[in-house]
């Protein structure tokens, strides 16, 4: 009886781990049509193609991927690529392709794209997706931290003076191409290049086909820089020196011929502090405001512009009177009178101008008789 009741035990506590173990996590097959034309270097997001959430994609990992397309060419280079970090690199030819792609355990679907290095159409994918189901309904204001974010997530920094950025760039070219460092700094690293100067940029790649020759060199700002050299087949690291003082706005790395590109090193010189800049507001400034003003109703310039700073050098009204054929408008601080128009019943753009400039806190609008208020065009003493 002891025997038997263990045995019970057993396979109870068992029932209940198979039951918890398929409501925690649920294999499931995505498919989707889509009939698209991709250009080369045009990405798609994988959660897009999917139609799946920003939530959902944060709960779900992908077991495989099935992509189904043709070439333009004889032969074209899809890329799949998770926060721009190469992953898989099919070959599609001109017939229908079907490539199956089969990722690590514990891929997070969040971050992975299709990059068409060349011109081909996408006809559809299909996905084996894990869903991770938590206790948090999808409409949850809080959900659980992401299990497998990015990198370096978060607003973009300056890298340190005298700082190696290493970058995985795991892609193959064809011909020509230039791949763009400065968005795989970004992307992997969290980092932005603009207000640094470069030492230089060091390749890991080789040649793609037996006695072929491929070149690289250094693309800062637009424009080459440094020496041009070409890849050793024995795919050791290629130093390409720049010592340039010149910031960057822009840094690539342009590829001559067929070769495959394995990882980046960027030695970053001096780096200059980047400050965000106010952005500039107009000098003059058009308000809405449509309101009456008369013996007990004045209209206060801090309530049509709460948050202005500046000081103001003229008043345009676009204004009619209400009670008469003539009214008498008064521009004025609690304490002084400093400036009079007249407006009548039909609409007007008189223009009150001050002696001194003055803070929109200190300034109202009043009146003895009924005038209606449509707009205000403010002259600022400066444009910042």
């Amino acid at each position: 009886m002891k025997k038997a009741s263990s045995s019970f035990l057993v396979l109870f506590f068992a029932a209940l781990l198979v039951s918890f173990q398929s409501f925690a996590q649920m294999s499931d097959v995505m498919s989707e049509r889509v009939q698209q034309t991709l250009r080369r270097q045009e990405r798609l997001r994988l959660s897009d193609l999917l139609r799946v959430s920003p939530y959902e994609e944060r709960e779900m990992e992908v077991l495989s991927l099935t992509i189904y397309a043709q070439s333009y060419l004889s032969q074209s280079t899809l890329q799949v690529l998770q926060f721009g970090r190469a992953i898989a690199a099919p070959q599609i030819i001109r017939r229908q392709s079907q490539v199956r792609i089969v990722f690590p355990a514990r891929t997070s679907l969040e971050g992975i794209e299709i990059l068409a290095q060349d011109e081909l159409f996408l006809e559809s994918v299909s996905a084996e997706v894990l869903r991770l189901r938590t206790p948090y309904p999808p409409t949850n204001p809080y959900p659980p931290t992401n299990p497998y974010p990015p990198t370096y997530p978060g607003p973009e920094r300056q890298p340190s003076p005298n700082q190696m950025i290493p970058l995985q760039v795991m892609q193959d070219v064809r011909m020509q191409q230039e791949i763009q460092l400065d968005t795989l700094v970004r992307q992997q690293m969290g980092l932005t290049l603009v207000g640094a100067e470069i030492q230089r940029v060091v390749v890991q790649g080789q040649p793609l086909g037996y006695g072929r020759a491929a070149s690289v060199q250094v693309v800062l700002n637009g424009r080459l820089v440094g020496e041009e050299k070409f890849l050793n087949p024995s795919q050791q690291a290629l130093p390409l020196p720049i010592n340039s003082y010149e910031e960057v706005r822009s840094l690539g790395l342009l590829v001559r011929g067929d070769a495959r590109i394995q990882s980046v090193s960027i030695r970053v010189g001096q780096v200059r502090p980047q400050y965000p800049q106010q952005p500039q507001q107009p000098r003059i400034q058009r308000v809405t405001v449509g309101q009456e003003i008369g013996s007990y109703n004045v209209l206060e310039l801090s309530r049509v512009l709460p948050y202005e700073s500046r000081l103001i050098r003229s008043i345009t009204l676009e204004a009619r009177s209400r009670s008469g054929v003539r009214a008498e408008v008064a521009l004025a601080t609690p304490y002084q009178v400093l400036g009079t128009l007249v407006v009548t019943q039909t609409p007007m753009r008189p223009v009150i101008r001050l002696f001194t400039p003055t803070s929109p806190r200190d300034l109202r609008l009043q009146s003895y008789s009924q005038v209606l208020i449509d707009s205000l065009e403010i002259e600022f003493e400066t444009g910042y």
